[in-house]
């Protein structure tokens, strides 16, 4: 056997018998790319529905002393210059981060008056998205694999 025809055949040999594992590697790399990118349009709807039914402020403290603002979900007070969010619909105030984390991580409803600020549709494809991306084996056997 020529020494080039030699080469070539050990080379498809040696190709051949990666290519499964590569095949393998290659299907397990689209189906996490799915999952990332249906996770991030999810998680993008979701919070861009919040920003629609909400606005952001930086509180300032009013003339009134008797008239003291507070959380409802932390049960502090507003202190100057604290950012935060004001439901459109309903007027309720809260500090940005605890409406934020409310919404995302317990019910897609205003805390005072359960008024929805997210459709439920919405809302329960995203807490769904939630659940498989945390309870997803596929995402932790490709981080092992690696």
């Amino acid at each position: 056997m020529r020494p080039l025809a030699k080469l070539f055949s050990c080379s498809v040999h040696k190709i051949l018998a990666v290519f499964p594992q590569l095949l393998r590697l290659t299907v397990l790399a689209i189906c996490v790319l799915w999952k990332n990118y249906r996770h991030l349009s999810s998680t993008y709807k979701y919070t861009s529905m919040i920003n629609k039914k909400s606005s952001t402020f930086s509180y300032q403290k009013r003339a009134e002393p008797e008239l003291v603002e507070f959380c409802s979900i932390c049960l502090s007070e507003f202190a100057e210059g604290d950012v935060g969010r004001e439901l459109v619909d309903c007027k309720h105030v809260f500090h940005r981060h605890c409406l934020e984390k409310w919404l995302q991580r317990c019910r897609p409803t205003c805390p005072l008056c359960r008024s929805l600020v997210v459709p439920e549709v919405v809302a329960a494809k995203y807490h769904q998205m939630q659940i498989e991306w945390e309870n997803d084996g596929l995402r932790r056997n490709w981080l092992l694999s690696c």
